[in-house]
């Protein structure tokens, strides 16, 4: 009973480890991706978004660099006065800046998941590692990095097909309101956001992805032949 238990136990362990890996890399990636300037600035220059909206690229600079702030939890708002050929004035109207809280507590929970699961690897490696071996943990990292891949590839055809149905099934998930619909005429977070910048966003995580699943996947199999760690005995 005790050894049935122990194998149960065993095979829980390798669950939550495999199903933490791809969990683990989602969210770190994003994290990671949402606090770039570099793709803010990639961004404002392909969409030429200090033609469109009068702000130059300095004051589009602290943009970015707020927006980062703001969602890390250093600033309590990501507002900002600006100034064009319109005259001063706030750049986010009161609903823009309540979507963009919405934003923030998303990005908050993608870091929250980045922990959590960073903790689950590293505890539960350590344990799977001392109980079953070496083997078994490289078993667990193939099947992880497998995983993610068939989810990312099934993303991947689904965007190519049709992207615009997929960003609007993640704003339907992830909002419990319609605030997200602004007006690209007025609203100055959409003017600077186009679904484009968002589009390039998404290649950018999903490449990472991808790259680090793969990454992970050579030593899993390069090393599958290892079935443990303990020695063979000498005759």
């Amino acid at each position: 009973m005790r050894v049935k238990l122990l194998a149960v136990l065993n095979k829980l362990i390798v669950v939550l480890w495999v199903f933490s890996l791809p969990l683990f890399i989602v969210s770190n990636t994003v994290c990671f991706v949402v606090d770039s300037f570099g793709l803010y600035k990639y961004g404002f220059n392909k969409y030429h978004i200090g033609e469109t909206t009068g702000i130059s690229n300095d004051q589009l600079d602290t943009v970015a660099q707020r927006m980062i702030e703001y969602y890390d939890g250093k600033i309590p708002s990501p507002q900002l006065t600006v100034t064009t050929s319109k005259g001063n004035f706030s750049l986010y109207s009161e609903k823009e800046l309540i979507h963009l809280e919405d934003v923030r507590k998303i990005i908050e929970m993608f870091k929250n998941m980045q922990l959590v699961t960073f903790l689950m690897l590293i505890m539960l490696g350590i344990i799977l590692f001392i109980r079953t071996g070496l083997f078994q943990l490289l078993k667990a990292l193939r099947l992880g990095s497998i995983i993610l891949l068939v989810f990312m590839s099934v993303l991947i055809t689904w965007s190519l097909i049709d992207f615009d149905s997929i960003f609007l099934l993640f704003h339907l998930v992830s909002f419990n309101n319609n605030l997200w619909l602004l007006d690209p005429s007025k609203d100055y977070l959409i003017m600077m956001f186009p679904e484009g910048f968002f589009y390039d966003a998404a290649i950018l995580i999903t490449s990472a992805i991808i790259i680090q699943a793969v990454v992970l996947c050579i030593p899993a199999f390069l090393l599958k032949g290892v079935k443990g760690t303990k020695p063979t005995n000498a005759n």
